[in-house]
């Protein structure tokens, strides 16, 4: 039944109305402008020392994610019903662009470098997973994505492995070890 509600929780035979009165469009973009001012106000987190740095990997991740996302939306895999520069692009220009290269700005300035590699492995792997549970949230419950042939799992795997090329890029570039090994290290 339709009663109106933007977002609703079911339950079973209950269903909890939440945002009552608001359309699904008001919610999505709703959440693009709270995504839209969290990110920005993260950046105010960055440390001045480091702002060489994170222009660099967010340079690097917008060509990754760009590419990637283009590749996702051209073979139908996903496809973002409700996005900014619908007529310009196909992927979600806030996700793609901004949010998820910010993401990997503080992904990588506190990479836990001396730390041990299982460390390092569940460090990575908590940013995939907190990257990947709210998507599967949106996805369930707005507009804003719509999986066609994609699964959880393949955007938890390509943000893992994402992320992780951030890193080695990001060691490579700013000569962070002098080690032979580039893997977790």
């Amino acid at each position: 039944m339709n009663y109106g509600y933007a977002v609703s929780i079911s339950c079973g035979l209950w269903t909890i109305p939440i945002l009552k009165g608001w359309n699904k469009m008001k919610v999505d973009q709703l959440i693009i402008y709270i995504l839209y001012s969290c990110t920005f106000i993260s950046l105010a987190f960055i440390p001045k020392e480091k702002l060489r740095d994170a222009s660099i990997i967010f340079l690097f991740q917008q060509a990754v994610t760009w590419f990637a996302g283009i590749l996702a939306v051209g073979l139908n895999l996903v496809e973002y019903p409700v996005r900014e520069l619908a007529k310009v692009n196909g992927t979600s220009f806030l996700y793609e662009f901004f949010l998820f290269p910010v993401v990997t700005i503080f992904f990588c300035i506190y990479y836990p470098r001396a730390s041990k590699r299982w460390k390092k492995i569940i460090y990575l792997s908590a940013f995939s997973t907190g990257l990947t549970v709210p998507e599967v949230i949106i996805v369930h419950f707005t507009n804003l994505i719509k999986y066609l042939r994609w699964e959880w799992y393949y955007t938890w795997t390509s943000v893992y492995v994402t992320l992780f090329l951030a890193w080695v890029f990001y060691k490579w570039y700013f000569k962070l070890n002098s080690r032979k090994k580039v893997l977790f290290h």
